[in-house]
């Protein structure tokens, strides 16, 4: 009976070393397949700049589906400082598509509440 439980002991300490080194070698796989699927990595803001075909202000403007005169002065405002360097165009990207996600139907209201938010942090002020 002993000899029987010391087997079995031995048997499932075995498996138990087989099963984390089964778990291990899936682990790392999920994570080569999740970083292969990720086409742009983290730095997608990067990326996007050199696919930009679209100029900024009708990416904003029908991107964010403005809709009011003053969401318009807005959007020239952030144009302009992103042409005087002030703001980068990655970052009004950024927020661009976060905003597209967050609300895709009303997407105006969370980019200009986001980018108000970091361009404060950065020093700039917008009218």
């Amino acid at each position: 009976m002993q000899n029987r439980l010391s087997m079995n002991g031995l048997m499932s300490s075995k498996f138990l070393r087989h099963a984390l080194v089964v778990a291990v070698a899936t682990m790392a796989l999920g994570l080569d397949r999740a970083q292969t699927q990720e086409p742009y990595g983290y730095n997608e803001a990067e990326h996007m700049l050199s696919l930009s075909t679209v100029e900024l202000k009708d990416q904003l403007m029908f991107g964010l589906r403005v809709a009011f005169p003053e969401q318009e002065a807005f959007v020239d405002q952030v144009i302009q400082k992103v042409d005087q360097g002030v703001l980068s165009r990655a970052m009004v990207n950024v927020v661009y598509v976060w905003a597209k996600k967050r609300k895709p139907k009303i997407p105006f209201p969370y980019f200009e509440y986001v980018l108000r938010l970091l361009a404060d942090d950065r020093g700039v002020v917008f009218d």
